[in-house]
């Protein structure tokens, strides 16, 4: 069962009982594993959903511990970060110099996740597949063939591609490499965009 599941399944128990459970007594009625309840207890302990106390002490040794739910926004549902993007965009966009904002932003991503044991390109084309963008190294340059920000980037082109152009920035910059982002074209025979970089000329 996967882990997730696993840990809704307790938070779900402790969260219908009457009063606060020990680990073993939790195992028991959700056929969990002590082990992997008291793993995923741990974790929604962490995240503000469940509370521990230790019981009264009847004799010598370490107590039990007791477990009850806090009071919470559900966390189980869908996510709409889709809607979250598309609001922040906006807000964005209307602030001055929004563009250059969010091409710094991008740089900050880029620089943060460089990873100096790769050469530079290779290092990208890494970085943006990671982050979903489907590169493929081509000798025009870098062809991406997805968009992981595809309804934002089409409705606010020039707030989110800022973004991406800033993203591939960061990572040529951390590598020192003399390599520069001459051009990104978007949305070439509408199917995918292009990071054109050339070595940069001597003196900059």
């Amino acid at each position: 069962m996967p882990e997730k599941v696993l840990r809704e399944k307790v938070l779900r128990h402790v969260r219908a009982a009457d009063e606060a459970q020990t680990v073993a007594e939790i195992a028991g009625a959700t056929d969990v594993p002590s082990t992997t309840v008291r793993f995923h207890l741990h974790a929604l302990a962490e995240d503000g959903l469940v509370e521990a106390a230790a019981a009264p002490s009847d004799g010598p040794g370490r107590p039990s511990m007791l477990y009850r739910a806090r009071p919470a926004m559900d966390p189980s549902g869908p996510r709409d970060f889709a809607l979250l993007a598309h609001l922040l965009v906006d807000v964005l966009e209307s602030v001055p110099g929004a563009t250059e904002r969010a091409r710094r932003s991008g740089r900050v991503w880029g620089t943060e996740r460089a990873r100096s044991s790769t050469d530079a390109v290779a290092d990208l084309v890494g970085l943006l597949d990671e982050a979903g963008f489907a590169p493929e190294r081509r000798a025009e340059g870098i062809r991406l063939n997805r968009c992981p920000f595809l309804e934002v980037a089409r409705r606010r082109p020039g707030v989110t591609c800022a973004v991406h152009r800033g993203m591939i920035e960061g990572v040529l910059g951390a590598h020192d490499a003399d390599l520069e982002l001459v051009d990104l074209e978007s949305f070439l025979a509408g199917d995918h965009c292009l990071a054109t970089i050339r070595p940069s000329p001597p003196g900059r």
